[in-house]
Formats: structure tokens, C-alpha cells, sequence
């Protein structure tokens, strides 16, 4: 038969493998070979019964990498060092004797591993840590507590039954407790271990300057931008918005923060709402749907040409509301004179083909219909290949190599625009999404980045132009790899994922009062006092069997615990003590005693505790005369001995 000590074992060598998964990658390569030293050194000594690493080497090997600790810790980075750390007591734990003591501390150290962990990633796989982590240390530390009272204790098959059952319900009840606790408990804002872990180092973000070939240098990243959690979209209507340049410096466009007043028109389709999952970014920029009325639940600034900036950049997962019309758009109140502004230095061929463009009449909008024409004219193709960078990107763009990435098309059509005398500018942000049926919501990575021009209308309302729509091979090129479908694997993986992102990493205190108020709402909801009596009796109902079954098992218990004393009482009165040691059990005091009377005690409530069986009305009423038998009997013996046999049941539960 396996004895209790092999289990504890076999559970403790598991516990440490799960909490190290996550952290392996992070540790450098000696901190790898000193725990697989340690692991195989303990192996080792626990099959032979003979401990390489004894407590004092152990101790001084301890101090040696604490100091180390204390070495390469600093403030900018604290937590790999910290992590190794630990990791190197697991192992040097791992290595020497397993007395329930260092058992203890080493179940311990797991658990603070693999919460450490926490600090270096926090993917879905943690979860999967967590719960089997939690599994096995409950287990171990309930077998633990058998293996300190008596290191021989071996269970017959029933007894091992009963623990199983116990084993089995144990974990549940923590993983339940932590799931309560999780949503209900009070939380910060930011994690308060933020000072230990360093931010993310963040390569995406929204660049607050464009030139041609900066956007087509994130055509190759399939990193991950946002995701937009909503109801699907027109095709034509995923223009993600990001950030307005209005400021042309030679071949560079920059955003000038002194933005003219403007006011939102809506549009006659109905209002969007869709909730951002932003990934941890580089810069503040908060990305929309084109065009934004309303951003909610994030702190922030919104200009007059709808960009939407956080007052702080956390580094970290964020996710907010946005509230637009796909067709709504933005009246210009001031003056457009900075929206034609030029550089120097624009070639005689640009300059002469914007003036033309611009002494034709029809307004703004012949002026750009006009060049519209020019551009399919030309015959330009959309690629991110083979960019030329000249001085003059533009005119190299157009009347010669006439293949280029959105930002050619965008910022040569801007510069002649402004040239011909119609304010224009460029938005840069995302086109497209791959929509993920599953969980709802669209996903959009860097390679989806784009640029696009908002030119001022005949009525000094801004206009969506895309220029790389006028593209020959727009349609294969542009919008057919901007329309992906989602393999059905991916598409699971990626909701699993999302929902991860979602209910874990960015649940925080908003979301706490967000689901009182709705709980709030749903109970105000309901007017009908029939559904009202229906639902009361329902949950009523529901309520009504655990509670039951907990106050027949308390009953049950308050009845046992009410014998045992009585019995302890009673046995104390005959010993001539005021009250018995609580270390001595019914079957030491059986022994000690050698009355029929207490034997058949013991015999009969222990029994029923080790089979897991509840006592009947039966075994009580044979109980209470076992005591009454005891009134006039006197034990002349040592109560204040302890119990050394091991076969201490004091426990007042029957079952």
C-alpha cells in the first residue's frame, strides 16, 4: 500500500513543476540548471532516505542567494531578480530533507511562485496554473496534517475512500471562495504591484507624425491593436480613427495641438456603440469609429477634430466606450486658413498641377472631383513594396515609379488639395477588422493601419476621402485583405482570449459598480408583482435546499459536539479534575481508562467519524446511557500525560 509520506511527496515535486511553467522562460540559465540539480538531488534522497544537503549547508546556500538578491535588485527592475530568487529556495528546499515543516514551506513557495508570476506575464494559461496549483495544495496540506500527527499513519481502503471524497470538495470550495472573492472584493485602479513590475515595453501606438514609407514599415506586424466589441459594421464603414495631422513640414505630416472649435453633426443612421479592448500602447491616442460623439468609462481629452487622448498612459490593457454614426461628421466654426498652409521646397510639377486643378471652377467639390480624375488617370498601384524615397516622394510617386502604401496616396492628395485652395488634412488610425462571430467583436491588428484625407465640403463640413480606394488594384490589394475571415480555430482561440482579457486583466472597480448597477436595474425592472411572487418563490426555492442541508449537517454536528461533552465532562468528574487535556482522544481515554463503558464510547462515535457515516438515533441514545453508566465510577489515573500512540480523535464531527 502507497504510504501518505510517497503521495506528499509526488504532490510536492507537481506543485513545484506547475508554479515554475509560467516563470521558466524569465529565468536565466543557472537559476534552470539549480533547479533541475535540486529537483533530482531531492528525487534522490527521498528514495534513498539520505540528504545530500543537510539543514546548516542549506541554510548558508539560502543566505548566499538572498545576497545575490540584494545585488541585482533595483527599483527599474525587481521582479525577475525577485522571481529567481524565489525559485532558488524552492530548490534548494527541493533538495534537502521533507519534514512536515519544510513540506509546509515549500507548498508555500509555490503558491508564491506562481503569484509572483503574475508580475512577468498573465496569459490565459495562468488559470490552468491556478486552478490545478490550488488542487494539489489543498490536497497536500489536508494529507499533511494526518502525516504531522503520526508519519506511519496508513488508511485501510474505506478510510482512504473517505479522504478522497475530501480531497475532491476541498479544492472546489477554495476555487469557489476565490471566484466570490474576485468579483466582490474592492480594487485599485492600477495593480498594487505596479512599483515591482516594470510596464511593458510598448512598440504600437499611433506615431504622431507621418512620412511617406512610415505606415507601410507596420504593413508586415501582425501584433495585435485593439479589439471593438459590438454589432457587425458595413464593410465600407471600419475607418478606426486615431489621430489628425494638419501640418505639412516638407515631406512630414505632425499634428499642431492649437485645433479650431468644431461641431458634431450627426447623421441620420442610428448611433453605434462599441467597447474598445486596447492593447498597451506607446502613446495616448484612444482609438474610435469614424466619426466619435461620446467616449465613456476612461479619463480623457477630447479635441475639436475628434481625437480622443488619455491623460496618462498606463502602458496596460484598456478598454473603454465609444459611442458614433458611421455617417455622422464635423462642421469646421473657424476660419480654414491654417488647413492651407504649405512647406517649401514642392516641386514646380506639383505646384503646377495643383494651381490647375484649383483655377477650374465648381468649388471645393469640382476641385476635388477633378483630382480624383487625375489620380485614376494615372493608374497607380497600392503596394508596400519597392517604395522610393526620393526628395520628392510625392512627384516620384505620381509621375514615376506610381506604385505606393496609403500615406503616398493620402499626403501627395492632401499637399495638392491645399495647393488647388481646399483645406484638407490626414487622419490616420485602421481600416478594416476581422469579425469574430463567436465573441462579438471585431479584430484588428497593426497591419490594418492606415491613412486616409478629411477635406472641407462646399458647406465647410470635413468629408472622408480615401485616396487609396482610386488605386487599379484597390479592390484586391486594399479592401480584399482588409476583409479576412477568421479560420474556425482561430476564431474560438481568439474569443477564449478575449473573454480572458475581458473579465480578468481589465476588471477593475468601474466594472464592480457596472454590475451592482445592473443588478440594481434588472431588480427595478421588474413592474409585474406576479413575476415578482413567481421569482421570490423560484429562487426562494433554490435557496431553500442548500440551507436545509446546512442546517441539518450543523444539527447533526451540534448534537455530536453536545454528546462529546457531556461524555468529556463526565469522564473529568470521574477523574477528580476540573476538565480534561484537549490533546487526550476518546480512544487514548479508552486505553488509559480500560472501562468497557468508555471503549464502547470511542468504539461507536469514532468509528462513525473514520467511515464517514452520521451517527443515528440509535447510536445517541446508546451514547447517553454510556455516560449515565459513568456517574458513580472514579479513574485514578495521570490525565495530564499526552498522548503518544498517535490515536488522538477529539474531533467533535461525526461524519
Amino acid at each position: 500500500m502507497v504510504s501518505i509520506k510517497q503521495i506528499l511527496h509526488l504532490l510536492l515535486y507537481i506543485s513545484a513543476a506547475v508554479s515554475l511553467l509560467p516563470v521558466l522562460p524569465f529565468l536565466a540559465w543557472w537559476v534552470q540548471l539549480v533547479l533541475g540539480g535540486g529537483i533530482l538531488v531531492g528525487i534522490i534522497g527521498d528514495r534513498g532516505g539520505n540528504y545530500l544537503l543537510r539543514q546548516s549547508p542549506a541554510t548558508l546556500l539560502s543566505s548566499g542567494f538572498f545576497l545575490l538578491f540584494l545585488f541585482q535588485a533595483n527599483w527599474s527592475n525587481l521582479a525577475e531578480p525577485l522571481i529567481q530568487f524565489l525559485c532558488l529556495l524552492l530548490a534548494v528546499r527541493l533538495a534537502g530533507d521533507k519534514s512536515p515543516r519544510h513540506m509546509l514551506q515549500l507548498f508555500l513557495l509555490a503558491t508564491i511562485i506562481l503569484a509572483a508570476s503574475s508580475m512577468l506575464t498573465l496569459d490565459m494559461a495562468y488559470l490552468v496554473y491556478l486552478v490545478i496549483l490550488v488542487m494539489l495544495v489543498t490536497s497536500g496540506l489536508l494529507l499533511l496534517s494526518f502525516f504531522a500527527t503520526d508519519p506511519q499513519i496508513i488508511f485501510n481502503r474505506r478510510e482512504w475512500r473517505f479522504l478522497l471524497k475530501t480531497l475532491a470538495v476541498l479544492p472546489i470550495g477554495s476555487l469557489l471562495l476565490m471566484l466570490v472573492l474576485f468579483v466582490i472584493l474592492p480594487r485599485t485602479q492600477t495593480p498594487l504591484w505596479n512599483f515591482l513590475n516594470p510596464k511593458p515595453n510598448s512598440v504600437i501606438g499611433m506615431s504622431d507624425q507621418v512620412s511617406p514609407g512610415s505606415v507601410a514599415e507596420l504593413s508586415q506586424s501582425g501584433q495585435l491593436a485593439f479589439r471593438a466589441e459590438g454589432d457587425p459594421l458595413p464593410p465600407d464603414a471600419l475607418y478606426w480613427r486615431g489621430i489628425v495631422l494638419n501640418q505639412l513640414d516638407g515631406n512630414i505630416w505632425t499634428r499642431n495641438q492649437s485645433i479650431q472649435e468644431e461641431k458634431y453633426l450627426p447623421g441620420r443612421s442610428r448611433e453605434r456603440q462599441l467597447r474598445i479592448f486596447s492593447e498597451p500602447k506607446a502613446d495616448r491616442y484612444l482609438v474610435t469609429l469614424d466619426h466619435p460623439r461620446l467616449v465613456d468609462q476612461i479619463r480623457h481629452q477630447f479635441s475639436g477634430d475628434g481625437v480622443v487622448r488619455t491623460l496618462y498612459n498606463s502602458g496596460r490593457n484598456q478598454n473603454y466606450l465609444v459611442f458614433a454614426q458611421i455617417d455622422a461628421g464635423s462642421r469646421l466654426l473657424g476660419r480654414p486658413d491654417g488647413y492651407l498652409q504649405l512647406p517649401a521646397g514642392i516641386s514646380r510639377r506639383l505646384m503646377a498641377l495643383g494651381r490647375e486643378i484649383g483655377r477650374q471652377e465648381g468649388g471645393y467639390q469640382g476641385k476635388i472631383d477633378r483630382l480624383e480624375a487625375f489620380f485614376r488617370q494615372q493608374q497607380l498601384s497600392y503596394s508596400n513594396r519597392q517604395l522610393s524615397l526620393t526628395e520628392n516622394p510625392a512627384e516620384t510617386f505620381l509621375f514615376e515609379t506610381k506604385r505606393g502604401y496609403c500615406e503616398y496616396f493620402a499626403s501627395s492628395f492632401a499637399l495638392l488639395l491645399r495647393i488647388a485652395g481646399v483645406p484638407s488634412r490626414l487622419v490616420g488610425g485602421y481600416l478594416g477588422g476581422e469579425y469574430n462571430q463567436l465573441g462579438g467583436y471585431y479584430l484588428v491588428s497593426e497591419d490594418l493601419a492606415h491613412v486616409w484625407v478629411e477635406a472641407l465640403d462646399d458647406r465647410g463640413v470635413w468629408q472622408r476621402l480615401d485616396p487609396s480606394r482610386l488605386a487599379i488594384n484597390a479592390e484586391q490589394d486594399l479592401l480584399q485583405i482588409r476583409r479576412r475571415e477568421l479560420p474556425i480555430l482561430q476564431i474560438f482561440a481568439d474569443a477564449m482570449l478575449h473573454n480572458w482579457n475581458r473579465l480578468v486583466l481589465t476588471y477593475d472597480l468601474r466594472q464592480q459598480f457596472e454590475l451592482v448597477r445592473e443588478i440594481g436595474k434588472r431588480i427595478r425592472e421588474i413592474k409585474d408583482v406576479r413575476s415578482l411572487k413567481i421569482g421570490t418563490l423560484l429562487w426562494g426555492g433554490l435557496l431553500a435546499v442548500p440551507i436545509g442541508v446546512y442546517i441539518l449537517v450543523r444539527r447533526q454536528r451540534t448534537r455530536a459536539a453536545r454528546v462529546v461533552a457531556s461524555y468529556r465532562r463526565r469522564l473529568a468528574r470521574c477523574c477528580g479534575v476540573v476538565a480534561l487535556p484537549a490533546e487526550l482522544g476518546l480512544f487514548t481515554l479508552a486505553k488509559r481508562t480500560g472501562a468497557g463503558a468508555c471503549q464502547d464510547f470511542a468504539r461507536i462515535y469514532g468509528g462513525a467519524l473514520y467511515r464517514g457515516e452520521t451517527l443515528s438515533a440509535g447510536d445517541y441514545r446508546h451514547l447517553k446511557i454510556l455516560i449515565r453508566s459513568l456517574k458513580r465510577v472514579r479513574f485514578p489515573i495521570e490525565v495530564a500525560k499526552p498522548a503518544m500512540d498517535g490515536d488522538n480523535v477529539t474531533s467533535n464531527k461525526p461524519s
